[in-house]
């Protein structure tokens, strides 16, 4: 593979793609993590670059393991790629400096005034959108007529089409499954990262134990000054199939404890899942019986609804996540691949150089790692595992914008290395991560046509996309119940409506922040509360 952005494949060592992913990524400036760095390799090859104070558009070493398959920047030229991204770093840096000289305060309120700016504009926008008058012609089999329709009412078909086509494709594709499980096969290391999360802790290991799948050994991977994880992690350990490992080599993240953990097993399969998971006995194992024929397989996670906010949390889940993917999927062959209830083959991890610690959405850089490998991810939709969804107002809308920060990161990312093309999937990625960034302003406009068509007395048409949406998570709901995972249907469903707004804003204002002061800092939710 050409250019300054090729990847390492097998068989070459984990480390080694470790190490060359920081030379040879043209992502963003590593200037500014140095020290991070230097404190964290222990190689004169990394020491050299830290020396030369490398950045993206250098020429670099070739590392001091690897062989001539591996390709190295021309020293004679810079790439697009490093310019791009070099623009955008530049303009970045630019507000940050500005932030500091204004004050914290004063920043965030110019954030919140952008943000206020913002979204006017798009409801503005949108409605006068939607009061646009379209002539549209029916099919010949409708009578070939002529009719006259406010835009609006065209986003509320198109939204309804859209959540439609959707389940048909969800419930084809649950008919279609036909699952195996297998107790015995190849050994299986689950990864349980913790941080601050000794309370649930339990959750994970006790139910992997439970798992039908019997080689099957879990890892917890604890940071060095989080005493009450460590000290429950221990306690947890005196089942024989579990360790503790202490993140002393790449600490202070998710992505950094999981490459840790690679790093020191050799199994043939590597598994991830958060600290407050209850997994489904069967996951494991139908997962790696999924693992003959593909290299990732992703499973569902689901937020226990048992509270106003929880629910809330549960059907943004299940249908602005679950629901959502189906036709994506189908149409561009990307699949999810995260870093929780996932399973995959050690040779898939190192394929993409694991896990990038320098994203704020670890998973969501990872599966588009994975699409550009054209690594196959297969999704195991039948036995999620459920987690604790956030507990409070404050909780719920910092966890979606963090997210939605580290998708603009992980965009900022792709749109760099999309100047230097590998394959179609490296022009498609951006797109798809765009559509997730910038899908907001469409979902927010949403609310303005709606008030065109209660104006001009065409209330009708709203309920169109209201009801798609109740009956989408109703049925989902449903589906839940039915397996046993939650109780009883609830009345919740009749929220969804109001999940797209108001997931929207949190989306646009992580989008203003990003743009304008975010310094990389990242919002934690309270768990086992």
């Amino acid at each position: 593979m050409e250019g300054s952005h090729a990847r390492l494949r097998p068989p070459y060592g984990y480390e080694d793609v470790q190490r060359y992913r920081h030379c040879t990524a043209p992502k963003r400036s590593y200037i500014g993590l140095l020290p991070v760095l230097g404190g964290i390799y222990r190689d004169d090859w990394v020491y050299g670059l830290l020396e030369a104070q490398w950045s993206p558009g250098r020429d670099c070493e070739r590392p001091p393991t690897g062989t001539d398959a591996v390709t190295v920047p021309s020293p004679m030229s810079q790439s697009s790629a490093s310019r791009t991204h070099e623009t955008w770093r530049t303009l970045h840096d630019s507000f940050a400096h500005a932030r500091g000289l204004v004050g914290r305060s004063a920043s965030r309120a110019f954030d919140s005034l952008l943000f206020g700016i913002v979204v006017a504009t798009v409801i503005a926008t949108g409605y006068l959108q939607g009061a646009i008058s379209m002539v549209v012609t029916l099919p010949a089999m409708l009578g070939g007529s002529s009719v006259v329709l406010l835009q609006a009412v065209m986003g509320c078909v198109t939204l309804s089409g859209m959540f439609g086509l959707s389940d048909l494709v969800l419930v084809q594709q649950l008919r279609a499954a036909a699952d195996e499980f297998p107790r015995r096969g190849p050994t299986v290391t689950a990864v349980v990262p913790v941080h601050r999360d000794a309370s649930v802790l339990h959750r994970s290991v006790e139910s992997l134990l439970a798992s039908r799948y019997e080689d099957l050994e879990v890892l917890v991977v604890a940071e060095a000054d989080d005493d009450a994880s460590l000290e429950r992690a221990r306690e947890l350990e005196r089942h024989d199939r579990v360790d503790v490992l202490v993140n002393t080599r790449y600490p202070g993240s998710k992505a950094g404890a999981v490459n840790y953990a690679a790093e020191v097993t050799d199994s043939e399969h590597l598994a991830v899942f958060d600290a407050d998971e209850r997994v489904d006995p069967k996951f494991v194992s139908t997962a790696v019986a999924k693992l003959q024929n593909c290299d990732v397989v992703q499973g569902r996670t689901i937020p226990e609804p048992d509270g106003v906010v929880e629910t809330l949390a549960y059907y943004e889940s299940v249908v602005l996540g679950d629901l959502s993917q189906r036709l994506l999927t189908v149409l561009t062959d990307f699949t999810m691949a995260a870093s929780r209830t996932v399973v995959m083959r050690r040779d898939a991890f190192e394929t993409v150089g694991g896990y990038d610690p320098e994203m704020l959405t670890e998973d969501y850089d990872f599966a588009f790692a994975c699409y550009e490998a054209d690594l196959d991810v297969v999704e195991q939709f039948s036995y999620a595992s459920t987690i604790e969804g956030a507990h409070t107002v404050r909780d719920w809308w910092g966890q979606r914008k963090r997210w939605m920060t580290g998708y603009t990161q992980v965009l900022h990312s792709l749109v760099a290395d999309a100047t230097e093309p590998s394959n179609y999937r490296s022009v498609l990625s951006p797109l798809l991560c765009a559509g997730s960034v910038f899908g907001n302003v469409l979902m927010l406009s949403l609310v303005s046509k709606a008030a065109v068509l209660v104006v001009n007395g065409a209330t009708n048409w709203v309920l169109l996309p209201a009801l798609t949406l109740i009956g989408s998570a109703l049925a989902l709901r449903a589906y839940d119940a039915r397996a046993g995972r939650l109780d009883g249907l609830g009345v919740g469903y009749l929220l969804m409506p109001a999940v797209l707004p108001l997931y929207s804003l949190a989306g646009i204002k992580a989008v203003v922040e990003y743009l304008l002061t975010w310094d990389g800092e990242w919002y934690s939710v309270a768990k086992g509360t």
